[in-house]
Formats: C-alpha cells, structure tokens, sequence
C-alpha cells in the first residue's frame, strides 16, 4: 500500500512538473495574434512617459481610432504588422508604429525606431463605436 501511494504521489509530482513547462515571465512583447485580440475594440488612456501627458485612444474593431493628447484629437487607423507592430496612421503626423507588452494595471507600448512611450492604465473593452465625447478631454 505504502508503495502505490508513493508512486502516485511521484506520478502526480512529474505531471505538475512537465505540466508547469517554461511560462513566459509576462513582459515579452506581444505578438501579432495577441495584439490583434486584445487591441481591437478597446479605449485606452494613460500617460506619455516622458512628458506625463495624459492621453486616450478608442480603436474600433475594424481598425478605425480616436487619438487625444493634450489638445489635439485626430481620427485615424490602426493596423496590426505581422511583426507584432501596432501601426496607427492619422492625417496630420503619418503612421507610428509601437511594440507593445503587457504592464502592471495595461500594457506600455514603445515607438519603433525611437519616439515615444505610452503607458496605458485604463483599460476598457467590448467597444463597438468610438465617439470623441468618450475621449479624456
């Protein structure tokens, strides 16, 4: 009796073991599928990093968003790269594209290529239309 229950405990011990695996530690970018499921409609607010700005984003779920920061609110597009960028064009400043990663309370998303950082604090989803009277300001 004694050695079954050993040899189920032993059993038990190498499935949680080979079960646990290496897991990611939760800061590693995001990759392309994981953006595209959690990007779309989805409104966003925090802060620019470096100035401490306040800013909001609301991406629908085809892709159309509402940017604010400071005073300025633009209409645009996001897209999602196969790289695992996510690419927002707005008129009046071009696209910019940012890496992003999950983060305590959202996710930081950093510019490609210099620029930028934005924490994202506030995180609302299940969006469907974006309106500029749902923005920060």
């Amino acid at each position: 009796m004694r050695r079954v229950l050993m040899s189920l405990l032993l059993s038990g011990l190498l499935a949680a073991a080979a079960s646990a695996g290496p897991k990611p530690s939760g800061n590693e970018p995001l990759t392309a599928e994981a953006m595209k499921a959690e990007l779309f409609g989805v409104r966003m607010s925090g802060v620019q990093v470096q100035t401490g700005e306040a800013w909001s984003e609301c991406i629908e779920p085809g892709g159309r968003t509402l940017y604010e920061i400071g005073d300025y609110i633009s209409e645009g597009v996001m897209e999602i790269t196969p790289e695992g960028q996510a690419c927002f064009t707005y008129p009046g400043t071009g696209t910019s594209c940012f890496r992003g990663q999950r983060a305590p309370k959202g996710y930081m998303f950093y510019a490609v290529g210099g620029g930028g950082s934005f924490y994202a604090t506030k995180i609302e989803r299940g969006v469907k239309t974006c309106l500029a009277r749902d923005l920060i300001g």
